[in-house]
Parts: structure tokens; C-alpha cells; sequence
């Protein structure tokens, strides 16, 4: 209970920088572009029910309430959810812990999870109870930073030394063989994974870190620029594992 009040203290702190993060047009442009990737590999039946599991201030619900008549948010801060109430229209919010799902077992078609899990205490746990919440051939999107690169992991060493930096992070623990072990121990298939995340994350995803974008002339042009060497970087040989992130999709069987 103790990490549940100190991970609700931490988001209640980080609203105002989640604010920020979407509603800078080059940031909501990449978080756009990214969330077509995550949506892109789910079937798209409106009659569907789909969770955003960690939901935060509501960056994916409009598009999911787009495709689906059901669609969930579940968060453990208060105060994000309050954020996530303006841009929805019929969406349900949930107040609830990853680690204990407040859902009735085998009651979602979908469920997509974006760079949540990295921080729970028991990632094994988290798995097993997103199997139990799905309905048998259900899929699960999971989106998460990645350790395979030593390049990256440094420079998230480094960022995580500055002084600006308001937490602490493990986001460099897993790897991708790491996540897709742990979805095969809690009963899913691996459907198919892909690196995601280069140039363009660090410059346009998290722009209250970094603040060099909001400065600079012809901004969005330069967005659209980066997003697409961030395409071609992703079929480059060797190069495309160098990411930030990863994307895997997991089904129920």
C-alpha cells in the first residue's frame, strides 16, 4: 500500500508536466503519430471494449472513443483522471491500481498499456492480472522504454543525474526479450514487437524535459522532419535497435 501512496504522490506532482507535454502542437503531433502505431494493431470492431490501462491525463481516450462505443480509462491518480475528463465525451473513468485491476475477469476485448509498467514493483504480477481481465483471444498493446542499447542507457543515466530531473527512474531495467518473457510466463503469444523511438522521442515526446523545440523557428516543419527520419531509421539494419522504446502486441489464447 505504502508504493501505491507514494506512486499517486509522484503523479500528482508530475500533472503540470504531463500539461505541458500535449499541449505544445510539435508534442501533440508526435504523441498523435505515436498512438496511430499502438491503435494500428488492434481490429478496429466499434462493439469492442477496450481499457487504457494507465490512462494518465487522457492522451489516447479521444482516439479510442473514435473506434469503440466502450472504452475505459483506469489510473491511480485522481488527478490525472481530472485532466482526462475534458477531452472525453462518454469514456468511463476508473480510479484503480495496476497492481490490483478493479475489473471483473475476462471482461475486456482490448486493453493497451503506454509506458506504465516499467514502473510497478512486480511487472510479473501485472501481466497475470491484464491475462485474467481479458477475454480469451483478447490483445494486449504493451509500449515500453527498453535497455537493449548501451547508448541509450547512458544517456538516460545522465538525464536521470541532472538536477532538473523531479524523479528517479528504472525505465533502461528491461529489455525486449525481457517483455516478452514476461508476457509468455503470464499466458500470452507474442503477435509481433518493433522498436519505436529515436530522434524524434526525446526532442518532441517530452518536451518538458527537454527545451530546445520551443524555441526554435518553423517548428512543426522540423516535427514532421524528424518523425519522418524516425521512419526510416526504423528499417535500418542493426540502427533500428537503437531505440527508446518498444512496441509489442500480445494475444490471449
Amino acid at each position: 500500500m505504502s508504493n501505491a501512496r507514494e506512486e499517486i504522490e509522484l503523479q500528482r506532482r508530475l500533472v503540470g508536466k504531463r500539461i505541458l507535454r500535449y499541449s505544445l502542437d510539435f508534442a501533440q503531433y508526435y504523441h498523435e503519430w505515436y498512438d496511430a502505431l499502438i491503435l494500428g494493431l488492434l481490429a478496429p470492431r466499434p462493439a469492442l471494449t477496450v481499457l487504457d490501462c494507465g490512462c494518465g491525463t487522457g492522451i489516447l481516450l479521444p482516439s479510442l472513443e473514435q473506434r469503440y462505443r466502450r472504452v475505459i480509462g483506469l489510473d491511480l491518480s485522481i488527478d490525472h483522471l481530472l485532466e482526462a475528463r475534458a477531452l472525453l465525451r462518454r469514456a468511463s473513468l476508473v480510479a484503480g491500481d495496476i497492481a490490483r485491476l478493479p475489473l471483473m475477469p475476462q471482461s475486456l476485448d482490448h486493453v493497451v498499456t503506454r509506458g506504465v509498467l516499467h514502473r510497478l514493483p512486480d511487472v510479473h504480477s501485472a501481466f497475470r492480472g491484464l491475462f485474467d481481465i481479458l477475454k480469451e483471444g483478447g490483445d494486449l498493446v504493451v509500449s515500453e522504454p527498453i535497455g537493449d542499447s548501451r547508448l541509450i542507457c547512458l544517456l538516460k543515466s545522465l538525464i536521470n543525474r541532472s538536477p532538473a530531473r523531479s524523479y528517479q527512474s528504472k525505465e533502461w531495467k528491461y529489455t525486449t526479450k525481457d517483455w516478452i518473457q514476461m508476457a509468455q510466463a503470464a499466458g500470452f503469444r507474442t503477435q509481433r514487437w518493433f522498436n519505436v523511438g529515436y530522434l524524434a522521442l526525446p526532442l518532441l515526446g517530452y518536451p518538458e524535459g527537454s527545451h530546445v523545440m520551443r524555441y526554435l523557428p518553423f517548428r512543426m516543419l522540423l516535427a514532421r522532419g524528424l518523425v519522418r527520419l524516425d521512419r526510416f531509421i526504423a528499417h535500418i539494419p542493426w540502427i533500428n535497435s537503437q531505440s527508446w522504446h518498444a512496441v509489442f502486441h500480445f494475444k490471449k489464447p
